[in-house]
């Protein structure tokens, strides 16, 4: 209920000719930078440290994002949108959304951020029991989504209880 308000917040003011379902996947990722935890650099914070959000693969979610993203009032400070082609394009990123165009390429793109502090987030059909952190998936009207405890422990990343209370574990 109180992510469905947030949610519905961060809509306000970005442009509706987007697909509605592509909107509330940006606008839960959006929201999920709020309740995640990313271990310090090195001991310390800076506010001039970017933040990256790398989108690996085909998708129709990276203009959405930058518009959620650009209203946002995240804690998160300098934030950058980039869309990569290859694996080697993911060492900087805080953040990686993995289109379901990657399906072959899953396996070694989790290789990569198994054991490091990237968020990996998708929106499709099993790859949340291969490995990635947060998967959203489509239950009758609803938009839900799963959380790999396993990868998330492995990640270093806290997430806030709010954000498991809501997640289907897997």
């Amino acid at each position: 209920m109180l992510l469905s308000v947030i949610l519905q917040i961060a809509f306000y003011g970005v442009s509706f000719s987007q697909s509605r379902e592509v909107l509330i996947k940006a606008g839960y990722i959006e929201k999920f930078t709020h309740f995640v935890q990313w271990p310090d650099k090195d001991g310390k914070e800076s506010s001039s440290d970017k933040f990256i959000i790398a989108i690996i693969g085909d998708n129709t979610i990276s203009k959405t994002l930058k518009e959620i993203f650009l209203k946002s009032d995240t804690k998160k400070g300098n934030i950058s949108i980039v869309e990569i082609k290859n694996i080697d394009e993911i060492s900087d990123c805080q953040l990686l959304f993995i289109s379901g165009s990657e399906k072959n390429n899953l396996d070694r793109i989790l290789l990569f951020t198994t054991d490091k502090p990237i968020l990996t987030i998708s929106d499709s059909n099993g790859f949340g029991a291969k490995g990635v952190i947060i998967n959203m998936f489509k239950e009758g009207d609803y938009i839900r989504y799963e959380i790999n405890r396993r990868s998330l422990d492995k990640s270093g990343l806290i997430i806030n209880s709010l954000l498991l209370q809501y997640a289907v574990i897997i």
